[in-house]
């Protein structure tokens, strides 16, 4: 036997036995359990993206209801607005008016308050058809507070309001 020919035997037994073209398996003792831990990582994985798909759910629906209170109370505070319009001494040039009022029931209660102050005198708006002789704009702010009885949820808003008075003397 030549020095080629011996080598060739020598790795021929170093390499394991096959079995119809494919590796012998590794003895039960030393199978390391690889898939196992592999399938409870995912699984894990799969919870934990499961979870943060539950909270942001729910987030969703927190913040659907909170954008639905701010928009009932805008409702609230838009509709004390007019109220207070529709409301019989609700101006007065000397102190400021304070108006409540209530909307809804149960879950859907809110509540306007709304004040009305006297700012100044003007001119009435040219074309207006009175005379900046014998009447004066009396202008007014008044603002609204629109809140939600069930949260915590308010808007507040302001409106300008002339009136025509006479002028006084």
């Amino acid at each position: 036997m030549n020095n080629r020919e011996s080598i060739h035997l020598t790795v021929a037994a170093a390499s394991p036995p096959r079995h119809r073209g494919r590796a012998a398996r590794p003895p039960v003792g030393r199978q390391c359990g690889t898939a196992l831990v592999m399938a409870l990582v995912i699984l894990l994985v799969l919870t934990i993206l499961g979870i943060s798909a539950m909270d942001t759910g729910s987030l969703q629906a927190v913040m659907a209801r909170n954008t639905q209170d701010t928009h009932r109370a805008f409702e609230a505070a838009e509709s004390g607005l007019s109220r207070a319009m529709n409301t019989a001494g609700s101006f007065d040039l000397y102190n400021p008016v304070t108006n409540d009022f209530d909307f809804g029931s149960g879950t859907y209660k809110a509540k306007a308050t709304v004040t009305t102050e006297f700012l100044a005198f003007s001119p009435p708006k040219r074309g207006s058809g009175y005379s900046a002789i014998n009447f004066d704009s009396a202008n007014f702010d008044q603002k609204s507070t629109g809140e939600v009885a069930a949260t915590s949820a308010k808007t507040a808003l302001h409106q300008g309001v002339s009136q025509i008075v006479n002028k006084s003397e």
